[in-house]
């Protein structure tokens, strides 16, 4: 139905909404502003060339 999809559309826009605020807030707080692959925090910090999770220690690929 025309509700049904105008919700999906509406709580697809609130969570891009919502990922762009915590990315702001990552970015002001020191962090690359990327999100983890494995616990979705955006806790991510430069490891070298790499980065690496503050949050659950995942890296993004290399080591």
């Amino acid at each position: 139905s025309d509700k049904a999809a105008a919700d999906a559309a509406s709580a697809k826009a609130d969570a891009k909404s919502i990922a762009a605020d915590r990315r702001a807030q990552a970015l002001a707080q020191g962090y690359t502003g990327n999100m983890c692959s494995e616990c979705q925090n955006f806790t991510m910090v430069r490891n070298g060339t790499c980065e690496k999770c503050n949050t659950c220690g995942a890296t993004s690929g290399c080591s």
